[in-house]
């Protein structure tokens, strides 16, 4: 083939990779496009078409889950009714027990078909902490909220979000269709390529769209998964006695510890200022005390030898010889 022809084709590839989603688009109108079918999909999150926990005009979650709270396959596309909601929240419950209470409440979201993502427990000055992270079924997410106020005997702080996320699901869905479409032309010419010039093009291009493909059903699913499970965090602590709260955590223990650790540190001081008069001061004030105790040796063995006129007074009365 001459230089002629392959540029030809080269035009023609070009002008159908960028004409096929355009032409696609305009034959479908506004009408929803289908998700692409998944592969495989994780047990714990919805498979490919299932975007999420569909949510009525109430606001609350619709009703396709089954009872055993694990959704079932819902639309590839939202309906015009149908919005997909992101449940998120958090409450710090102060218990008699932590340990008891977590159980308890792993025990109560267990049952509502929800599971534990991850936990967290400390201690600090005999209090307990623990820090629980939990995926619920959507539709079981008022109840979930119930029952965990009930695990504790006091209610601290309670914070909950929703996030509607139907028209991100509708877009990544059209957005796939058409990464598809172009996929589906660029195979296409793949298959009718006779040059290597052409083969490496096409490629690049199936490469491209391929790689666009996948992050968009990734996206995609992340949102149903979020819609579909819904994430709370319960942080429990136990209630601070009387005892505790005037001992603010006084350890006779620690105290004389303390103690001794000072005494310590003064004894280095004692040390450390006696070595500091042996290494530095005494070379420096021996010399000036010899030097001061000769010249006051010599200065009273002088007076001794020159005594001074004598200064005495005559008796008060006495008339002068």
């Amino acid at each position: 083939m001459n230089a002629v022809g392959r540029q030809v084709r080269a035009v023609a590839v070009l002008l159908i990779v960028l004409g096929g989603p355009v032409l696609l688009v305009a034959c479908s109108g506004s009408a929803a496009v289908p998700a692409p079918q998944a592969t495989s999909a994780p047990a714990t999150a919805p498979a490919l078409g299932a975007i999420g926990a569909p949510v009525d005009d109430s606001g609350k979650p619709g009703s396709s889950y089954g009872s055993g709270g694990t959704p079932q396959q819902a639309a590839s596309s939202p309906g015009p009714d149908t919005q997909l909601i992101v449940y998120e929240g958090s409450i710090d419950l102060q218990v008699d027990d932590v340990g008891a209470s977590v159980d308890q409440a792993n025990q109560l979201i267990g049952g509502l078909g929800g599971h534990v993502a991850s936990s967290n427990a400390s201690t600090k000055n005999d209090q307990d902490f623990a820090t629980i992270t939990y995926r619920i079924p959507a539709e079981k997410w008022d109840e979930a909220l119930a029952d965990m106020r009930a695990v504790g005997a006091k209610v601290l702080n309670e914070t909950t979000t929703s996030e509607d996320v139907t028209g991100q699901v509708v877009d990544l869905n059209a957005r796939i269709a058409n990464a598809q479409a172009s996929e589906t032309a660029l195979q296409a010419i793949m298959d009718k390529a006779t040059t290597i010039d052409d083969v490496l093009s096409v490629q690049r291009e199936l490469t491209q769209v391929r790689g666009d493909i996948e992050s968009m059903t990734a996206q995609r699913d992340l949102l149903g998964n979020r819609a579909a499970f819904s994430t709370l965090t319960v942080s429990f602590e136990t209630l601070v006695t009387q005892t505790q709260a005037v001992s603010g955590g006084w350890d006779l223990g620690q105290v004389f510890d303390d103690a001794v650790a000072a005494l310590v540190r003064v004894g280095q001081g004692v040390i450390t200022l006696g070595v500091w008069l042996v290494v530095v001061v005494l070379p420096i004030v021996v010399p000036l005390l010899v030097v001061l105790g000769v010249a006051v040796y010599l200065r009273r063995r002088w007076l001794r030898g020159h005594p001074g006129p004598d200064m005495t007074l005559p008796p008060t009365g006495a008339s002068a010889v």
